[in-house]
């Protein structure tokens, strides 16, 4: 049976605004697809510790990041939006580590991720930020393993074996025969491994080592062996909390020479007291810098915090800065993050001017610098 032609034709324009509609409506949602790529907040995930043994870690890395925040936000942000974190308290710990990461990866609005503290508990993620293309950026990471995770995986960090070799090189200068403390860790055992080689390379004795858990409380018994065997110096390979008490100890049972070891961090100095003056330890910063843009730095964390910056502080404030720049160069998307490190030239408070190795995905040319405590501060030796 025919239609009537009448009805035909109300039929066709029916049809063809139906098609217009749906037209309308598809371009609607492109077009609010594409405000929300180029609109709204920019998001940054981190995994760290806020409790936990290494909480203490996580604190200084706030105080960093909310300096970075404050000044990148007044700043402009990304392109006039702002930039935000999300945090995800992971203890630093491999088992809490992964499913963060598959959280951040599935969190589309996150453009990269921040952390975590320790290398193994980065190391044990980096699959599943590879697989998921969201840039890892270990900025505390110094294993030499950590970015061999893949394409996505960055770290500032200066090496293990980078620092273990400059701590060779300034123990050789006050010893020729050292006693060694390290931790009972991954990263401890590397720590010596390294030291050990080029100690020898360097001639350099070791008459005596042991590990030390991270959780010990009374360590003498191995520090009167370490005294025993007549050092002329005492090295301890670790963190701040644990070379506080090593150091500590060592005056209790009557070792008063050259100690290399804790951290350029204030925990360490107020925990050691006393005892650490004189200490050299191997850092990227230290407040007494005279360099005007590094004086500028200092003057704004005190102004906010009421204390001196130490490592960790610049480490974070530095590793965000560098997120922020790279995501202005090359977009504030995963894979502009991406392009930005590898295309940018950076400026940092701890390592100055770099840019990024394309192979290694670490900084060219950077090493440490050799701090000593006088008078409750760490300052340059040079």
């Amino acid at each position: 049976m025919s239609t009537h032609p009448a009805v035909q034709g109300r039929t066709r324009r029916l049809v063809a605004g139906m098609v217009v509609s749906v037209s309308l409506l598809g371009l609607t949602a492109a077009c609010s697809d594409s405000e929300a790529a180029t609109a709204g907040t920019v998001y940054f995930g981190v995994s760290g510790p806020k409790t936990g043994p290494s909480a203490e870690y996580g604190r200084l890395w706030q105080q960093g990041f909310d300096l970075a925040l404050e000044e990148i936000n007044q700043n402009g942000g990304i392109d006039g939006r702002k930039v935000e974190l999300k945090w995800e308290d992971s203890q630093s710990d491999p088992k809490q580590t992964v499913p963060i990461a598959t959280k951040f990866v599935d969190d589309q609005t996150v453009i990269a991720e921040l952390g975590d503290f320790s290398s193994p508990a980065s190391i044990a993620a980096s699959p599943v930020y590879n697989r998921g293309k969201l840039v890892q950026y270990g900025f505390t990471n110094s294993a030499v393993e950590f970015t061999n995770g893949g394409e996505y995986s960055w770290s500032p960090s200066i090496t293990l074996d980078v620092f273990q070799e400059r701590n060779a090189e300034w123990v050789s200068r006050k010893a020729k025969k050292v006693s060694v403390v390290y931790l009972e860790t991954d990263w401890g055992k590397q720590a010596f491994k390294y030291f050990s080689q080029f100690a020898a390379e360097k001639g350099i004795e070791i008459v005596y080592s042991s590990p030390i858990l991270p959780d010990s409380t009374d360590v003498k018994p191995i520090l009167i062996k370490g005294r025993e065997a007549a050092p002329e110096a005492f090295v301890h390979l670790g963190y701040g909390p644990d070379g506080a008490l090593v150091v500590k100890q060592l005056r209790d049972v009557g070792f008063d020479k050259q100690f290399f070891g804790g951290q350029n961090t204030p925990q360490f100095i107020e925990l050691a007291g006393p005892a650490a003056e004189g200490d050299i330890v191997n850092g990227i910063f230290s407040p007494a810098d005279t360099d005007p843009r590094i004086q500028d730095f200092v003057g704004k964390f005190r102004a906010k915090f009421g204390v001196d910056p130490g490592d960790f502080n610049v480490y974070a404030y530095d590793a965000l800065k560098v997120l922020v720049d790279a995501a202005n160069h090359g977009g504030a998307t995963r894979e502009g993050v991406l392009k930005g490190l590898k295309e940018s030239e950076f400026n940092g408070i701890g390592l100055g001017e770099f840019t990024f190795d394309q192979k290694s995905r670490r900084p060219d040319g950077v090493s440490p610098r050799e701090l000593v405590l006088q008078n409750g501060k760490f300052v340059p030796t040079t």
